[in-house]
């Protein structure tokens, strides 16, 4: 039986297709393509945008930044460390880390007591890789907001 040529444009059309289907729902199904937003209330944090600018301006205006410290590959975990100002006084606030790969691995941190100065992420609950870290704390009546992008561990 011969095959006349718009006989096999057409298989060759349904073949490519079929080629691209198959490949949209392999990436529809499979969970290693599972791209997420950072957050789950994405939408809410960017309304209150606006605060975080202030809330970093005014950190920088009064040098209370927080340093982060860290050896690659020593497993040791991420060390914050707080103005010298804040030694032995109340300071309230939360600690951030998301994963940008895996929202599951993100988690909170409330910063209840302070070493002299300065607290530890554990490295049990930190996997190698990329950590956005957010240091949200008061101090004295005031917010302060330390943002670290781009942190691998």
């Amino acid at each position: 039986m011969k095959i006349s040529w718009g006989t096999g444009i057409l298989l060759a059309i349904l073949a490519f297709s079929g080629f691209i289907m198959y490949f949209f729902v392999i990436t529809l199904v499979d969970k290693k393509y599972d791209h997420e937003l950072v957050t789950e209330n994405y939408y809410a944090q960017e309304l209150d945008f606006q605060k975080n600018i202030d809330a970093e301006k005014a950190t920088l205006e009064a040098h209370m930044q927080v340093d982060l410290s860290y050896r690659e590959g020593a497993k040791e975990g991420i060390r914050l460390d707080f103005p010298t100002v804040v030694t032995g006084k109340e300071v309230i606030g939360v600690i951030f880390c998301y994963r940008p790969s895996d929202s599951k691995l993100d988690f909170t941190l409330p910063i209840t007591t302070l070493d002299g100065c300065s607290l530890v992420i554990p490295d049990n609950l930190l996997k190698a890789g990329r950590w956005n870290i957010r240091v949200e704390y008061a101090f004295e009546g005031k917010n302060y907001l330390s943002l670290s992008d781009k942190v691998n561990y």
